[in-house]
């Protein structure tokens, strides 16, 4: 029987891809520069007869798609298969890498060397991918005999392919962050059910124009996270000593886009201080919902819960690092945290 060809190919840039944000299942379309690098698919793939057309559920892939299929793309049936969309990032889902560095800080070293030890907490697993993505390729590949496919998907959830076709079982994947558009190929022989792969991660069609570039080693630098509330008075003062301090930093308003809890975990675990220092005891709120006589009794887990409720109840200013936190500003104890 005929074999089946396979071309996989990564979405193209996003917003999301551009500021450095963990992009998960959010559904972010692709921008200008996304755009231009799929009318260089479009070139690619002119001359390359497509019988069946796959994506994922999220605008990315399906945009991506339609720059492969080029002109074809009204009479080429496509597939909608939600089990080759991205990973779901859980609490790292929309977030900067820099600010998930200070937070889970063994997170971003696992997605770059170990992503079978990749989980973002409350979201899905590398070997969770692994089993969901390779599962529905080759249900595709199978069903298609023949036939030549073309499939746009995701960064992560293509790497966990490409460890499947080469051999790595789930709880041995190694990482490789292929190009936006880069485009790898894999051919399937029906009669003995077994993969090969052609190439990996072709890039040849972008310039260095088109190519959208990741600095990993400048996110993993330890820029301090500001959190705070812009009307706080005592977070203004904070924010001023930081700025006429040269401190480069990055921030995040506690109020309008509150800790989640796994996130204050992450940050009692490191202070090592009584749940209790968390609480604004001063704020209204605190006084309102009466919680003075219930924190002494709550458990880390049921504090963190409490204050991801509302960004009001939080102590403010945190400023925070990968290895330590420090709650309240005291100039003088924030120059020796920032070794000032």
């Amino acid at each position: 029987m005929k074999p089946t060809t396979l071309y996989l190919v990564r979405h193209g840039t996003t917003k999301y891809n551009e500021e450095m944000r963990l992009q998960g299942r959010s559904d972010i379309p692709l921008n200008d520069l996304g755009m231009a690098q799929g009318k260089l698919l479009t070139a690619y793939f002119k001359d390359i007869p497509i019988d069946i057309g796959v994506t994922g559920p999220l605008s990315r892939a399906r945009q991506t798609l339609d720059f492969i299929l080029g002109d074809k793309k009204d009479t080429v049936p496509i597939l909608i298969e939600p089990d080759i969309t991205e990973i779901y990032g859980g609490v790292a889902e929309g977030r900067p890498f820099a600010e998930i560095n200070v937070f889970f800080p063994d997170l971003l070293d696992a997605m770059r060397e170990a992503p079978s030890q990749f989980a973002p907490p409350d979201g899905e697993t590398g070997p969770e991918v692994y089993r969901r993505v390779t599962t529905a390729i080759m249900k595709i590949l199978r069903a298609h005999p023949g036939k030549t496919i073309a499939m746009a998907s995701h960064g992560f959830a293509i790497d966990t392919f490409l460890n499947y076709a080469e051999g790595h079982p789930e709880n041995q994947m190694i990482s490789r962050i292929l190009d936006n558009v880069a485009v790898s190929k894999f051919t399937y022989d029906p009669d003995t059910d077994q993969l090969t792969t052609d190439y990996i991660g072709d890039s040849h069609h972008l310039t260095d124009d088109y190519r959208q570039n990741y600095d990993w080693d400048e996110l993993s630098k330890p820029l301090p996270l500001f959190i705070y509330y812009p009307k706080c008075s005592t977070c203004r003062k904070a924010k001023k000593f930081l700025d006429d301090s040269g401190v480069a930093y990055q921030w995040r308003d506690i109020v309008a886009d509150r800790l989640k809890a796994p996130e204050l975990l992450a940050l009692m675990d490191r202070s090592e201080l009584p749940v209790r220092r968390f609480f604004n005891t001063s704020g209204k709120l605190y006084r309102e919902r009466g919680l003075k006589d219930q924190v002494g009794q709550m458990s880390p887990e049921a504090a963190a819960a409490c204050l991801a409720e509302d960004g009001m109840l939080v102590k403010r200013p945190i400023l925070a690092l990968p290895d330590r936190v420090i709650l309240g500003f005291n100039e003088d104890k924030w120059r020796a945290f920032l070794n000032l």
